[in-house]
């Protein structure tokens, strides 16, 4: 049964993560793009510190890590890689959206190798990074040419976004929080909403700019209480119960989830380059993380 639990987890996780974007570029349609990553995060706010207040989790910070990673998770990853990965979709689509995530793990990895001594590459894995990016190159270009439009700067956007999603996840694990999970994501989407807040109001978004309808309403409900309060729970849950390796691999599989509900709903087109880009991106985290993903096929039984 417990097995039985851990694959259902693994699912449903790939699926909050494939049609966030999607759910995203809906809501879209309702409201200003940083006002609606704002929204999104009062709503977890609103669910994450219920749960944590209903279960008597502890939710005082005590140490400077619960500090560092608290700001790491606010500013780095719910402010600045949320504000730069919407605007960039807002630009270009859910599709391509959800394509970027697939950078996640190997960007992960090479800031790892910066701030963790103990998670150093060796040159294969470097040149894994290498064919990684590369990957990402061929999913940025334009087939017909580089000429900076809207959709170049929306990708160029998410490329940073991707980036810095990564950083706060390293920086996270280095600061060695001893707040539970809940509580400390709870406090960074407070410090994220609260932020991205100001933004939405320096760059002009106000309610006159809002197109209230039911299907918006509900983006946002769904952004807010279930792929970002549940999803976010359900990474650490795993996290505790399996490997880092295995968890990340779900970047991989969620963009499938986000291109078909992306092609279905709004005719968002998945081009070759985009598929090229893709596959290429999961060879270099397999050349980056080949022991561990080596590791982990021999220990789920999957090599001989």
């Amino acid at each position: 049964m417990h097995r039985y639990s851990i694959l259902l987890g693994f699912a449903v996780l790939v699926l909050l993560k494939g049609l966030s974007f999607p759910a995203f570029e809906i809501g879209l349609a309702s409201f200003p793009v940083l006002m609606l990553a704002a929204l999104r995060y009062d709503v977890a706010v609103v669910v994450l510190f219920g749960y944590v207040l209903a279960t008597d989790t502890d939710l005082r910070p005590t140490t400077r890590g619960d500090v560092v990673a608290i700001l790491a998770g606010g500013v780095v990853s719910f402010t600045v890689a949320t504000a730069l990965w919407s605007v960039g979709q807002e630009m270009t689509s859910a599709t391509l959206s959800g394509l970027m995530a697939s950078l996640v793990p190997i960007m992960t990895a090479a800031f790892s190798w910066i701030l963790l001594p103990e998670d150093r590459l060796t040159g294969v894995g470097i040149a894994g990074l290498g064919v990684g990016f590369l990957g990402a190159l061929i999913i940025m270009l334009p087939s017909g040419g580089l000429q900076f439009g809207p959709g170049v700067t929306g990708k160029v956007l998410m490329f940073v976004g991707v980036a810095a999603t990564a950083l706060a996840g390293v920086l996270i694990r280095w600061a060695r929080p001893t707040l539970p999970a809940a509580s400390q994501t709870a406090w960074a989407m407070l410090v994220g909403a609260v932020l991205l807040h100001l933004g939405s109001f320096t760059m002009g978004e106000t309610l006159a700019d809002v197109t209230p309808t039911v299907v918006g309403i509900a983006a946002v409900v769904f952004l807010g209480a279930v792929t970002s309060a549940v999803g976010r729970g359900l990474f650490y849950w795993l996290l505790g119960r399996r490997s880092a390796i295995e968890i990340s691999l779900t970047s991989y599989a969620a963009p499938v989830i986000a291109a078909a509900t992306g092609w279905f709903l709004f005719g968002d087109e998945v081009s070759s380059g985009m598929v090229v880009g893709f596959v290429v991106v999961v060879l270099g985290f397999v050349l980056v993380k080949r022991q561990a993903v080596r590791t982990e096929f021999l220990r789920l039984g999957i090599l001989g």
